[in-house]
């Protein structure tokens, strides 16, 4: 089986037998434009050899693969169910007929393999995010050499337009870079230097280097490429009942249609109408258009979940996302930034400039992250020395004062706000404090409402303290608030919360509620590894807003599915209702065949080609 089959079979289970190799398709229109042309010229003369050679050149590979289905003991397939039905056509004289209904037949094929091919762009597109060649630059020059032989420490650099081929700390001053195959961003994005960039993405100004910081295996984009081949395989519930039903239908119906053909005969004669009849249910009863587009609706929404940064583990999520009524987040990276920002300065005797001079320059060699994100707020000349780092704080000799910057517990100051306090004292009298805060993420408000529009109650779950976990949940207006939670206590909550529940989390101690809850959501799934192999769901960049839009896309996914089934179910029934009262022409059961497929499947794409 060739590649291109192969994803067929995975990605649409497209199981109805019918082969058309990748090289073959070019010249299946010119085929069978031919062998209508020659069906023209047998209806003209009434020459049977016209007719066969017409049939022959546009079913050869229908037969083929009946054949070969037979020869592994896959009788019930669509081919094998094609060829019977055309070949009893000429058997019963219906020569037209036979031959004019294998050629349509093959323009359907060419027809669907058309769409599934395009609906599969999107997830392909992600697989063509893998790095071909890496560019090791040391002391002998540069040496292009294979992605696989690049190891942790190495420097490569990066052309205009290349992707970056490994994830690596950034050494160049600044990078701005294409992420939309990614995480489905439009506008590029600025990166500077200490930053990580992740494989996959396209740089876009000027030549970077990065000092590569994962091998190819651990890297962003095989990642990736693991989580779609493996998403192929993973079937949703939808899917896994129209394997099983049409395993059980169509011996059914082969059985129901002979019966049809050769016992009413025994008591009413007229063999050859029956058997017309017969042969009309036969090719009705394929059940082509349930096999192949409901899994392809399951892919299509799949794709366009990717075109927008959205990665599905496998369909059965997708369904399940679709049933979700309760939302719980984490707080710290997923709702908010995980970055402190000063948020509130209160000065005492000094003003505020001077509060904030003191207390940059008393915190500059601080490795803590409140230290490090007050040191960034002066970056001017200051006489520093005797820097010393204390429980709960820092202190330092600055032009010639000694300065002390903690908390409650080294400064003895209290603290009447929510926020992370920072109280400052020089030569041992209170100056004012600086209070931080994590800040939110500017689109996590729309997204809880969205939430909760979508009928969905939201949660937030975090080990912050009470004051700074209901400060966030007001103003982002979350249902409800587990505060001073440890990561081992999450998985509880998670559990005890009121039906199908999505857990939506950025970091390795979200790991067990990600992988606990009905469904795990990962934030900002490129850098975070943890999270992103325990999550069914990985949103590609740090949006909030993309957990309400993969539940819409969900949504719209199943919906299409059970109108998808209940259109070709109706349709089938009634043309097999009528093919058995002699009512349906053969041309009436090649539309419940292959054009109701092909309308199933325009349904698929057209539903699913944007939320």
């Amino acid at each position: 089986m060739s590649e291109h089959e192969h994803e067929h079979e995975c990605c649409c289970c497209h199981g109805c037998g019918c082969e058309h190799e990748e090289g073959e398709e070019k010249y299946l229109l010119p085929r069978l434009g031919a062998a209508l042309i020659i069906l023209i010229g047998a209806v003209y003369t009434g020459w049977l050899p016209l007719y066969i050679a017409s049939y022959l050149i546009a079913g050869y590979d229908v037969i083929f693969a009946a054949a070969k289905g037979l020869t592994k003991g896959k009788v019930f397939n669509e081919s094998f169910l094609m060829t019977i039905a055309t070949i009893g056509a000429f058997i019963i004289g219906d020569y037209a007929e036979g031959a004019a209904v294998m050629i349509f037949y093959g323009l359907g094929e060419f027809i669907q393999d058309k769409a599934v091919d395009k609906s599969s762009d999107s997830i392909n597109e992600l697989i063509r995010l893998r790095p071909d060649h890496a560019r090791i630059v040391d002391d002998s020059g540069e040496n292009i050499v294979s992605p696989a032989e690049v190891k942790i420490g190495d420097i490569i650099a990066v052309a205009p337009g290349e992707r970056v081929p490994l994830d690596g700390v950034l050494l160049s001053s600044s990078a701005v870079a294409d992420t939309s195959a990614i995480t489905g961003e439009s506008l590029p994005r600025e990166y500077k230097q200490g930053d990580e960039l992740y494989s996959g993405i396209i740089n876009t100004k000027s030549e970077i280097r990065l000092r590569v910081t994962q091998t190819l295996e651990n890297s962003s984009t095989e990642r990736i490429f693991r989580m779609v081949t493996e998403a192929r395989e993973n079937k949703s519930r939808s899917e896994r009942f129209i394997t099983r039903f049409a395993a059980v239908y169509t011996p059914v119906v082969v059985i129901a249609a002979l019966l049809l053909a050769f016992i009413p005969p025994i008591f009413l004669g007229n063999l050859s109408s029956w058997v017309h009849r017969g042969l009309i249910f036969l090719v009705a009863s394929c059940p082509c258009a349930l096999v192949l587009s409901v899994p392809l609706t399951y892919f299509a929404g799949m794709g366009l979940a990717s075109r927008n940064g959205i990665l599905f583990k496998g369909s059965t999520y997708m369904e399940q996302l679709a049933l979700v009524n309760s939302a719980a987040f984490d707080k710290t990276g997923t709702l908010t930034k995980g970055e402190l920002e000063v948020c509130e300065i209160n000065e005492s005797g000094v003003s505020r400039e001077e509060l904030l001079r003191l207390a940059a320059c008393v915190e500059r060699d601080s490795e803590h992250p409140i230290g490090r994100a007050i040191a960034a707020l002066y970056e001017g000349e200051a006489e520093i020395s005797g820097f010393e780092e204390l429980t709960g704080g820092v202190s330092a000799i600055v032009d010639g004062d000694k300065i002390v910057a903690g908390n409650i517990a080294l400064t003895g100051i209290q603290n009447s706000s929510p926020n992370t306090a920072v109280h400052v004292l020089r030569n041992g009298s209170y100056i004012g404090s600086v209070y931080l805060a994590d800040s939110v993420r500017p689109d996590s408000k729309d997204a809880i409402a969205e939430l909760e529009r979508l009928g969905i109650a939201t949660a937030m779950i975090t080990g912050d303290s009470s004051g700074a976990a209901n400060e966030a949940a007001n103003s982002l207006g979350v249902s409800r608030v587990h505060s001073e939670v440890l990561p081992t206590e999450k998985l509880n909550i998670v559990k005890n919360l009121s039906g199908i529940t999505a857990f939506v989390g950025d970091g390795i101690n979200d790991s067990p509620a990600l992988s606990g809850a009905n469904i795990g959501i990962a934030m900002g799934g490129m850098g975070r590894e943890a999270a992103m192999e325990a999550a069914d769901v990985v949103i590609m960049d740090d949006s909030p807003s993309k957990v309400p839009l993969a539940v819409k896309i969900a949504r719209k996914v199943k919906n299409t599915a059970v109108i998808v089934i209940s259109f070709a179910l109706l349709v089938k029934a009634a043309v097999l209702i009528l093919g058995a009262f002699g009512i349906a022409n053969m041309w009436l059961a090649v539309f419940a065949d292959v054009g109701v497929a092909l309308i199933a499947v325009a349904i698929a794409v057209i539903r699913c080609r944007k939320v």
